[in-house]
């Protein structure tokens, strides 16, 4: 901490971690060094298929995003403009813990894998609304109509850190061409530590920002 020369108190955090650093859980390091994290061997990977009309209400800070008419009318989508954030899915993926990196993949109109988050936690198998939205609180994008909807079948409430979007988002037919997807996810896909390396390195994650 520092004071300026009006006498304010200057906070200052540190965004890229010391070599060395010591963590209990790699989560620790998305919490204490946001934006960097953790993308070694101890946490798994998975791509998460999103439709665009939810990654533009998730990622509002998402390139070449249009603004939809509510905004241009002056409302705020407050949720979609926080790090913490939360995604529901029916997916019956059990694997999924804290520390995880998830990688959504756009559908339909890009067919592309465009931003990262890392797992804060994972509810499996939740039938009751209510209970859904008091995980996910103020987080959520979904309306409470959306999450009643959702509950009708056994829902999985992920509560993430969004970090950042690809500097290159990959198309699915690079994503092809370089082994890590056969095609088109319709559901959670997990993909394997090398096949997140070259996700990492041909879209663009800067390795300052991540510890393993």
């Amino acid at each position: 901490m520092a004071v300026n020369e009006r006498g304010e108190d200057i906070f200052i955090k540190e965004l890229v971690a010391p070599k060395g650093f010591q963590y209990k859980h790699p989560i620790d390091v998305a919490k204490r060094f946001y934006p960097s994290f953790y993308d070694g061997l101890h946490v798994d990977k998975f791509v998460i298929p999103i439709q665009p009309e939810y990654h533009n209400r998730l990622f509002t800070d998402f390139s070449g995003r249009q603004t939809t008419v509510p905004e241009y009318a002056g409302d705020f989508i407050v949720e979609g403009n926080t790090i913490k954030k939360a995604y529901l899915t029916h997916s019956k993926i059990k694997k999924m813990k804290t520390g995880d990196i998830i990688l959504f993949y756009r559908s339909r109109d890009q067919s592309k894998v465009t931003s990262l988050g890392v797992i804060e936690s994972v509810h499996t198998r939740i039938q009751n609304a209510d209970e859904i939205i008091k995980l996910v609180g103020k987080r959520t994008v979904y309306t409470k109509e959306e999450i009643e909807e959702f509950a009708y079948k056994p829902t999985t409430v992920i509560l993430f850190l969004h970090h950042f979007h690809l500097k290159n988002q990959l198309h699915l037919d690079e994503l092809k061409e370089m082994e890590v997807l056969a095609g088109a996810p319709q559901t959670v896909v997990e993909i394997d530590n090398n096949s997140y390396n070259k996700i990492k390195n041909r879209g663009g994650i800067d390795e300052r920002f991540t510890v393993h």
